[in-house]
């Protein structure tokens, strides 16, 4: 299987986090009886990949987050999404 690598955003008080889509990302996500359904090609995936290991940068504070909608990432009719950085536990 080939090895695949993922470029990992650098996180800047200043700047935040950055994200990269790739070309030709498609990603979807939709709520139907109560059940979510977060759909993405192969580009999508590649992309949301490095949008949530950014999270885990070191220096990224507690409820930091990345909002994500049908006029920002996501396909035409998707819920919104926002993914945020949970509190470590002690």
């Amino acid at each position: 299987m080939p090895m695949l690598s993922l470029n990992v955003p650098d996180y800047s008080p200043e700047g935040g986090l950055s994200a990269e889509w790739d070309a030709g990302f498609e990603i979807a996500l939709r709520i139907e009886d109560g059940q979510v359904y977060l759909q993405a090609n192969n580009a999508g995936l590649r992309s949301l990949a490095p949008l949530l290991l950014g999270l885990t940068v070191d220096g990224v504070q507690d409820g930091h987050h990345w909002h994500l909608d049908d006029l920002n990432s996501l396909e035409d009719g998707s819920a919104p999404l926002t993914v945020m950085k949970f509190p470590e536990q002690p």
